[in-house]
């Protein structure tokens, strides 16, 4: 009987390990990582060879997790020498290590500079290439070309690829620093400005005392159908910025739409047409009066409420229509700016008070880091000019659509 006992006491207790060590292997399994290399450990290849690299496979609990896996290597394929592709998940890590030979198959030769380096905004002109197989037939007329857009100064990159007729293939890579412009040709950037939108179902009793500065929400929509119908860009503020600093290209048809003062006709009558239309525009807004509700009130991802000052939109002043901004020590500007742009919660773009400015006043802009200035100076943005005093094209009431394509168009598509 005992012994029966002790039999049946090992077979549980057997039992109980089995199912431990089970448990063991499944939470394991459950929570360690298992890295493997995709394809070859040690690889060789041509100078230059077009090369994709085949990765590596990471599961966790049966779970493909192969998106966590950190990738790190110094592989130059235009550099002969042995390089190292690490893969890294968790504590885990695989190697690749490539061997790049000192010569071409097929060869691939560039022309001219190697950097290159153009101005943004000029003709460029691809110096050329030659490339030839191994028995050297000419393969140069099979050269693919991935040329970039070269619409931004700064670093990129120019990729030549060639196949021979036995698969294998060569790429080839021309650094290209492209120099900020500002002396190339372009028809300018229309900055529009307008102020207050009625409904002529509905119109104010103030219509015909604003100097002009009314236009009717029909009005609108239809210039904003066609805007959008022209396939017309809406670049953002450090858009603008980069342009009249001559560091972007934008293209030809492209505007900046701004509403003044942030008066209620325009974020109750203005805004529903711009969300009708889907075309964003930029509220300058005088926070003294109500903003912080009104900018809270009037929320849109078609309206960004840029600064038109706190409190300095009134007389005090001796230049220009008297606004007090002219006037102002720098301590008391810089502070009206600070809480304005705290109220709209943007700090890119301001719009001087009456179109009244001075030199100071343009620094105290530049001390609080906006990113553009606008005046109400007519003419079209361009390359080359101060981004704090930006010209604009103003709008007026009773324009017809021919009247602002006129305005606002390329000197080749104005009026069509």
């Amino acid at each position: 009987m005992k012994t029966r006992r002790r039999t049946k006491v090992v077979v549980i207790c057997l039992a109980l390990l089995v199912v431990l060590a089970a448990a063991g292997i499944f939470v394991y399994y459950q929570t360690q990582y298992f890295l493997v290399l995709n394809g070859d450990k040690e690889v060789e290849l041509n100078l230059c060879q077009t090369y994709e690299d085949q990765g590596a496979s990471a599961k966790k609990g049966g779970k493909d997790v192969s998106g966590q896996i950190e990738t790190k290597s110094d592989l130059n394929l235009e550099k002969p020498g042995t390089y190292t592709i690490t893969y890294t998940l968790g504590n885990l890590d695989v190697e690749r290590h490539i061997t790049v030979k000192d010569k071409m198959n097929p060869v691939l030769e560039l022309k001219g500079k190697n950097p290159l380096e153009v101005k943004l905004g000029e003709d460029f002109k691809d110096p050329g290439y030659s490339a030839e197989d191994s028995k050297g037939n000419d393969l140069t007329k099979k050269v693919k070309v991935d040329m970039p857009d070269i619409r931004k100064s700064g670093k990129t990159q120019i990729t030549y690829t060639v196949a021979d007729g036995n698969g294998k293939s060569t790429t080839v890579t021309r650094q290209v620093k492209v120099q900020p412009n500002t002396q190339y040709q372009t028809p300018g950037l229309p900055i529009c400005m307008y102020h207050y939108v009625y409904d002529r179902n509905d119109p104010p009793d103030d219509l015909n005392h604003r100097f002009g500065n009314y236009i009717e929400a029909h009005d609108l929509e239809e210039e904003l159908n066609w805007l959008k119908s022209e396939d017309y860009y809406f670049p953002t503020w450090q858009e603008v910025r980069d342009y009249t600093d001559g560091k972007l290209l934008l293209p030809e048809k492209s505007i900046v739409l701004c509403f003044d003062d942030g008066a209620k006709s325009f974020l109750k009558v203005g805004i529903p047409v711009l969300e009708k239309c889907q075309v964003p525009a930029t509220c300058f807004m005088i926070t003294s009066e109500d903003g912080e509700k009104k900018v809270k009130k009037y929320q849109s991802k078609y309206v960004s409420y840029q600064s038109h000052s706190d409190n300095m939109h009134r007389p005090g002043g001796n230049i220009g229509h008297g606004g007090i901004f002219t006037a102002m020590p720098k301590e008391d500007a810089l502070e009206d700016l600070k809480k304005s742009i705290e109220i709209c919660g943007n700090g890119e773009a301001f719009a001087y008070p009456y179109g009244d400015y001075t030199q100071q006043c343009r620094d105290i802009l530049e001390e609080a880091g906006f990113l553009c200035a606008v005046t109400t100076e007519g003419g079209k943005a361009k390359p080359g000019m101060d981004p704090l005093l930006l010209p604009r094209v103003r709008m007026s009431m009773g324009q017809s659509l021919q009247r602002f394509q006129n305005m606002v168009a390329p000197p080749e598509t104005s009026g069509q």
